[in-house]
Formats: C-alpha cells, sequence, structure tokens
C-alpha cells in the first residue's frame, strides 16, 4: 500500500482579480504575527542569510535593507496612530506579495470572492515585494512585545502569481513589478505634501493648531496653498503654519530645516497635549490683546516671517525661560500691543525700503503720513529682525540674557 503524504495549505479568503494575460492578483488582510505564516519565512534583511538559497537571492536581488532611521519612523508612526491613546488615526496602503508559481483558487461567487489554498512547503516561494519596512516595523514590535499596538491593526495584502496554467514567473518580472511599486511614482508639491501628511508629529501638531478657534474664526487655514493671495480669505498657509509650530516647540534651528533633528524634543507623544494647551494660551493672549488687527491679512505677524518669528518667540517663553502660563499670557499680550502694520516706522529699513506707488512714484502713506514699508523677501533675516524686535520690545531679550548668563 503507497504511503499517504500529508499536504499542509493554508486557507486565506481573498478576491480574485487579474493584470493582463499572465497575472493574476488577491486582496486579502492578514495580522502582523500572521505574516511570516503567509509568507512562510521572516522577511526582515536581518534573517536574509537563514533562508533557501532562491528565496534569498530573490530578497537580495529584488529589496533594499530597511535602514534603522526607516525602522524607528514606522514603529513611531505606529505608535501614535494605532496604539490604544492614538493622537490621530492612520493607516497603511496594502503590502505586495509575489508567488513563483500559481495558486489554488476557489471561487465562492460570481464577483471574484473565493478562497486561496496556499502550499505551506518550502518550495512554494514568495517573497515581499512592497511593504518590506512596514512589516520589519511591525514584526520589530511584536519582539518587543507591543502586542497593545498590534492587536490595533491589520495589514491589507495583494497577493500576485500567475494566472493559473500560465507559466512561473522569473525573477525579472517579480523585479518589474518591485520597480514600478516603488519608483513609477510622480512625486507632489511641498505644500500638498504637507497637506496630505500626517505621520510628522509637528504636522499634526500644526494641523491641530489650524482647529483651535483663535485660528479657526479668523479664516482658518489654506492646506494646500504655497502662499495666501489677494483674494485668500484663510488666515494662514499650512506650510507656514508648521514652520510656526517647530520654532515654538524646539526653537529656531528646528525651524529653519524640515530636516533638523533634537535628541531631547519637546513635542513627545506624552507632551502633545500639554503643549497644545499652552500655545493655544499663546495665541489667544496675543489676538485677543490685537482685537480685530488680529485678522489684517495686511499685517506683518500673519506673514511668513511674522509666523516665525512668533513661534520662536514662543519657544523663547515657554522652553528657553521655562514661564509660568499667566507670565507667558503677559508677554504674550505685550507682543499683541506692538504696532504689527505695514506702516510701523521702525520696519524701515529693518525690513525693507517705502514702498513706492508706480504710478505716482511717491512713497505710499497712511492718513498720518507714515511710510508704508516694502518687504525684501522672507528670508532668514527678515524672520531674525522681527524676532529681535519683538524680544526687545517686549523686554526679553533682557531675561534672555540673564538666562543665559546664569546657565
Amino acid at each position: 500500500m503507497a504511503l499517504s503524504t500529508i499536504e499542509l495549505k493554508l486557507p486565506v479568503p481573498a478576491i480574485q482579480g487579474y493584470f493582463g494575460d499572465r497575472l493574476a492578483s488577491y486582496a486579502t488582510q492578514a495580522t502582523a504575527q500572521s505574516i511570516v505564516a503567509l509568507l512562510g519565512h521572516d522577511p526582515r534583511s536581518k534573517n536574509w542569510k537563514q533562508l533557501l538559497p532562491e528565496v534569498r537571492e530573490i530578497y537580495e536581488f529584488l529589496q533594499r535593507k530597511t535602514a534603522k532611521n526607516r525602522r524607528d519612523s514606522l514603529t513611531g508612526y505606529m505608535e501614535d496612530r494605532f496604539a490604544p491613546d492614538a493622537i490621530t488615526i492612520g493607516a497603511f496602503p496594502a503590502i505586495s506579495i509575489g508567488f513563483i508559481r500559481p495558486l489554488d483558487f476557489e471561487q465562492s461567487s460570481d464577483s471574484g470572492v473565493g478562497t486561496l489554498k496556499i502550499d505551506l512547503s518550502p518550495s512554494t516561494a514568495r517573497v515581499m515585494l512592497d511593504g518590506l519596512g512596514r512589516v520589519t516595523a511591525a514584526l520589530d514590535l511584536l519582539d518587543e512585545g507591543r502586542t497593545e499596538i498590534l492587536d490595533n491593526m491589520v495589514f491589507p495584502v495583494t497577493i500576485f502569481a500567475p494566472k493559473p496554467g500560465q507559466k512561473p514567473l522569473s525573477y525579472k518580472e517579480l523585479g518589474q513589478l518591485f520597480h514600478d511599486m516603488n519608483f513609477k511614482v510622480q512625486p507632489v508639491s511641498k505644500s500638498h505634501a504637507v497637506a496630505l501628511d500626517t505621520s510628522d508629529l509637528y504636522i499634526t501638531f500644526a494641523s491641530r493648531i489650524g482647529e483651535a478657534a483663535v485660528i479657526s474664526e479668523n479664516g482658518g487655514v489654506a492646506e494646500r496653498a504655497a502662499s495666501l493671495g489677494k483674494k485668500s480669505t484663510e488666515l494662514v498657509v499650512q506650510t507656514v503654519l508648521v514652520r510656526f509650530v517647530r520654532g515654538a516647540l524646539e526653537g529656531r534651528a528646528f525651524q529653519e530645516s524640515n530636516m533638523a533633528t533634537t535628541e531631547n524634543p519637546n513635542l513627545t507623544r506624552e507632551t502633545f497635549a500639554v503643549e497644545m494647551e499652552k500655545i493655544e494660551g499663546f495665541l489667544a493672549a496675543f489676538a485677543d490683546e490685537m482685537g480685530s488687527a488680529f485678522a489684517d491679512r495686511d499685517s506683518l505677524h500673519l506673514t511668513s516671517p511674522g509666523w516665525q518669528a512668533l513661534g520662536v518667540f514662543y519657544n523663547d517663553l515657554a522652553h528657553r525661560l521655562n514661564l509660568e502660563s499667566d507670565q507667558m499670557e503677559e508677554f504674550a499680550r505685550a507682543a499683541g500691543r506692538l504696532d504689527w502694520s505695514r506702516y510701523n516706522s521702525d520696519w524701515i529699513p529693518m525690513l525693507g525700503q517705502a514702498e513706492i506707488d508706480k504710478f505716482t512714484g511717491a512713497d505710499v502713506v497712511d492718513q498720518a503720513g507714515r511710510k508704508r514699508v516694502s518687504i525684501a523677501g522672507a528670508g532668514r533675516s527678515n524672520v531674525q529682525n522681527i524676532l529681535d524686535y519683538v524680544r526687545r520690545k517686549t523686554g526679553v531679550t533682557d531675561h534672555l540674557e540673564v538666562s543665559s548668563e546664569e546657565a
């Protein structure tokens, strides 16, 4: 009597689709814990040497090793978005797995819904095509026992395999799929990217600030604009508000570069709510002192250098001087009492020259005969000049000098 063999097949609910004559696709879902079972191996680059030679060769040909900073960024994203106390929603696009040979699929309806029966034997070669970084971060969190995060997320998965009856896929064909998924991407503009990106904690913070009454009730935030036009009704563009936030929370150098990092950030998931309350209070006091002038879109405090200077001014109060809320409010109101109009004579020549009427050739003046400043750009020097002016006029400069001497 012939010996019977045991076939280990994993039933996977899926929806079948097609791409051309050669390729079938199957859409399903998988927890981080089940990804290894679905693949038949741990796909993290640290384990590639332990894989069967043919599988290892595919990974080394197709994939990039997940860099530590990429892994840390993704685990941080998962902590921010999927933990029980997440500060905002989050999600991942589908990860993609490629199978060399056709798969056994039992269709249960005309809509393509059915069950994949995946052979778990090593001879069924399959590899991660897209999403290795996401899966690496999830499996690392699993190793760390962070089940409270992983229990709150399920990966959408797309499986690619030859259509039934078609020849196996080659390494080159899998490589083409990897290339298409990772490199055939059209970049979006910086302002559009910031509007769409909530994986950055500072962008998320800026979005929340934009919902505060002091901003939302005075026009709100222009999310995808690079700048405010003459017909704009919003108070600030999102990219400028992010600059304000970066300066307010971490200081001048952090504000100037989106690539800047800090070892001990003031903004973390744990401090998010406290920092939000403090900045809202600062802006509310500043706006209350200015009155209706706060929403004057021609005012310098609503320009890019004005917002950036106010952000670093807040950082002076909250993180360099470590003032209490009532003291911060006093300085915020002092800043609100300054003349932020373009007719403040102090701005010339600090920020630029007098504006010239293009028809008459004369200086543009207000009813009191004060010249209107024509700002020479929104560069670093103007941000610093406004900041120094606000510090000096509110008396913060003296406190900062004392603080520096004490340090």
